[in-house]
């Protein structure tokens, strides 16, 4: 049987090998259909004292590297890359799709919920959405996301 490492030790190979370029990868990657949270990441950085604005802005823009590259997929015939390698994931694309198109692109605001949000991402792409729309809506949900969990959080800290 084999030992994957866990998110924490992942996390912390990426910053202590890499620093901010390591977290914006674990943000990258944590926004595709890899099963890593980023804000359990953000919460552990600014735990360890990392500063807030500086580590925000590195996940957030990892984060949307990350759900740039589901765009892209999406874009490029994408279900079918989803139902090659991730058939398991078929059903949460599938769904997103039918909730991006009833409650339109603002549901991309919050593509950082669990179980849909990652999905979420690689619809517009397979809609052949527009890519700056797409730019918009993703920043400023990421974005408010980490503001939002830092006050939530604050006492924590």
């Amino acid at each position: 049987m084999i030992n994957l490492p866990s998110q924490n030790q992942i996390l912390e190979l990426a910053i202590s090998s890499y620093g901010y370029l390591g977290l914006f990868v674990f943000g990258a990657l944590a926004t595709t259909l890899i099963p890593l949270s980023p804000e359990i990441a953000a919460l552990a950085v600014w735990k360890l004292g990392m500063p807030v604005v500086t580590t925000t802005m590195v996940l957030s823009l990892g984060n949307y590297a990350g759900n740039a590259l589901n765009y892209w997929v999406g874009y490029s015939g994408g279900i079918f890359f989803i139902e090659k390698f991730y058939s398991s994931k078929k059903r949460r694309v599938l769904m997103a799709e039918k909730i991006f198109e009833k409650y339109g692109p603002p549901v991309l605001l919050l593509s950082w919920l669990p179980i849909i949000g990652d999905p979420m991402t690689f619809v517009p792409g397979i809609l052949k959405y527009s890519f700056k729309k797409f730019t918009f809506y993703i920043m400023i949900g990421k974005i408010a996301r980490y503001v939002a969990l830092y006050y939530l959080f604050k006492w924590w800290l």
